[in-house]
């Protein structure tokens, strides 16, 4: 072998040896790392009108209101099993949670309030007002329109399924568009859910609602069972089968009348899809 050749694989040798995916040499490497971590983001319109809440995202003030992308395979952000997407507003009541599923078939027989609803079919939302991955809140509505609401310290605690007690007093309109727990085909359903910005106070004194500016942390979910297997879609993937990794919540910033606004929604990029198909769960208690 020739000293020139010679020379050009130890050159190549050296450089395969102090490159790893670990260090990723290039700006658009390290770009391509972030962005797999990120989380999404969605720009919240002010409302100076609140949505009639009759289960039908068609009332003109859910027109000004941005809208998440499609919802996500809950562990790597692939294609998800169920379809669904949500609309957010706020005023200086309520804020205004919108979501459209598409179900095939609709399995809601709870009728109690809170219920295991995560068992069936239901939306669920988790709320992290300060961010932090403390004292952050969860409300669940089915096809049926009954509620699971409760409240942790932090991640799962207090076990098993934090402050029941927790009254969210959320006003709702929820519509199914087919027959509920039968064997005919469904196409799906809607729920409207208002939240007091009072529920979200710790010690029952009054508080304000977000101002201008303001972020929140919050994912939102949907669960499906189909036969015997459990199967769902999230806003934000969560690298877990566990539901509840506030760290990897979505943001969700509060902005002025659309009139007024300068952004819209903005979704920021998550890891390409590895691989479309249901998800199982661990556990029917596990995830919710």
């Amino acid at each position: 072998m020739s000293f020139t050749r010679c020379a050009f694989f130890l050159l190549a040798g050296w450089i395969a040896a102090c490159t790893t995916d670990a260090e990723p040499l290039t700006t658009g490497d390290e770009a391509a790392r972030r962005s797999k971590n990120a989380v999404p983001k969605l720009v919240l319109v002010q409302t100076d009108r609140p949505p009639r809440l009759d289960g039908s995202l068609g009332d003109p003030a859910w027109s000004f209101a941005n809208r998440t992308r499609a919802f996500v395979e809950t562990r790597h952000g692939g294609v998800a099993p169920v379809q669904a997407s949500a609309k957010l507003l706020w005023d200086e009541l309520y804020l205004y949670v919108g979501v459209e599923v598409h179900d095939a078939l609709l399995r809601a027989s709870h009728t109690e309030r809170d219920d295991y609803l995560w068992e069936q079919d239901c939306v669920e939302l988790m709320i992290d007002p300060s961010g932090d991955g403390k004292n952050y809140f969860e409300i669940q509505v089915s096809p049926r329109g009954v509620v699971f609401d409760t409240r942790y310290d932090s991640r799962r605690v207090p076990q098993p399924f934090g402050h029941t007690d927790w009254d969210s007093k959320v006003r709702l309109g929820v519509s199914a568009r087919g027959d509920l727990d039968d064997q005919e085909a469904d196409a799906g359903y809607t729920v409207e859910i208002a939240i007091p910005w009072q529920a979200f106070s710790l010690d029952r004194k009054p508080i304000a609602p977000p101002a201008i500016g303001d972020e929140w942390r919050a994912n939102l979910y949907v669960m499906d069972l189909i036969e015997d297997q459990q199967q769902a879609a999230a806003w934000s993937p969560l690298g877990t089968g566990d539901f509840h990794v506030p760290r990897r919540f979505g943001i969700l910033a509060f902005e002025g009348p659309a009139e007024d606004m300068v952004g819209t929604n903005e979704p920021l990029h998550i890891s390409t899809p590895k691989s479309p198909g249901a998800q199982t769960l661990e556990s029917p208690a596990s995830p919710h």
